[in-house]
């Protein structure tokens, strides 16, 4: 359970980033948004469920921890810190956990270790460092 917590924490963490600064969403994002709200749809229809299934449905709630990345911080991973690095080293193991995979200790460690390096760059992004 820590790690599914983990992980809707460092998405949400980046996406109250995101509404407090008021980041703007880039093509990309809103292509993505648009794209993931039509398969939502979609998929409702065919489940026959007519009921609300988000208790958000704020366009930042449709977006991918890559594409959250991206938005606040897209570097040079080779050169600098940033968060869409960290969104690279995540996606496996989000990926995993979404799809109800039990993960195997190391991989849960990695998952904590990502997260705390989350916290720690939206701390350096937010002190404008």
């Amino acid at each position: 359970f820590s790690s599914y917590a983990e992980c809707f924490i460092s998405e949400n963490l980046i996406r109250k980033y995101i509404e407090d600064k008021g980041i703007a969403l880039s093509q990309e994002a809103i292509k993505e948004i648009t794209e993931r709200k039509n398969n939502e749809n979609a998929n409702k229809n065919l489940g026959n469920i007519s009921i609300d299934i988000r208790r958000s449905s704020s366009d930042l709630s449709y977006l991918s921890m890559d594409h959250l990345a991206n938005l606040v911080d897209k570097e040079d991973p080779i050169k600098k810190a940033s968060l869409s690095r960290d969104a690279r080293e995540y996606k496996p193991i989000r990926d995993a956990l979404g799809h109800t995979a039990l993960l195997a200790d190391v991989a849960k460690n990695k998952l904590t270790t990502v997260y705390e390096n989350i916290k720690g760059r939206v701390r350096t992004l937010l002190s404008g460092k």
